[in-house]
């Protein structure tokens, strides 16, 4: 009497479920740690964004060797409200950045999971890409705001107050490259669409 042989899993026995399973291995072990440095460098980036915010707008002289120098005005007579307020404005900046870094965090998530066309993983690319140029567009807007708090204490008569607005080519080349993450984004949700709708007709 020949002894029993232990079933298979159906994972095991199944060529048609064995296939993809290999293929998702094989493009975990090609950019699974790709993925994993992406992750984590989103995070740091978000945390030493705040540091360095929190830096400067804490130290008198830094604010003066820059806006000031900037501005053309002595800053060093600056109050502690002023800074707050001027650190206040870049602290609802940085809440989008750290918004598209978490979405950066999940679409390389999916990623990891071999995810990389579906709808999920585009919909956090279009997150990461919107929140990227929310974040940039209110960094360039907002740095008029930030000149007039940093000036607020000068006398009105003297016409120290400014009213300053200004655009870096680093600002223009930031927003060209998300503006192609969001275009990416589109592409990829347009193709995983039509993806769903074929599957769904075999």
């Amino acid at each position: 009497m020949k002894p029993l042989q232990k079933e298979k899993p159906m994972a095991m026995r199944d060529p048609d479920i064995l296939a993809p399973l290999q293929s998702q291995q094989v493009l975990r072990e090609k950019i699974g740690w790709i993925c994993q440095g992406a992750r984590y460098a989103a995070i740091v980036y978000a945390l030493w964004v705040i540091f360095l915010q929190a830096r400067y707008w804490s130290d008198l002289s830094a604010i003066n060797a820059g806006y000031g120098r900037l501005l053309q005005r002595d800053l060093s007579e600056i109050g502690a409200w002023q800074q707050a307020g001027a650190f206040g404005v870049n602290l609802v900046i940085w809440l989008f950045v750290a918004y598209a870094c978490y979405s950066a965090w999940r679409l390389f998530s999916f990623y990891l999971e071999g995810e990389i066309f579906s709808l999920a993983a585009t919909k956090w690319l279009r997150r990461l890409a919107t929140f990227g140029i929310a974040a940039q567009a209110l960094a360039i807007f907002t740095r008029p705001l930030v000149s007039v708090i940093l000036t607020l204490h000068f006398p009105p008569g003297q016409r120290q107050r400014i009213l300053n607005i200004f655009i870096q080519p680093d600002d223009l080349a930031i927003l060209l490259l998300l503006l192609v993450l969001l275009t990416l984004a589109h592409i990829q949700k347009s193709a995983a669409e039509i993806a769903d709708d074929h599957a769904q007709f075999v």
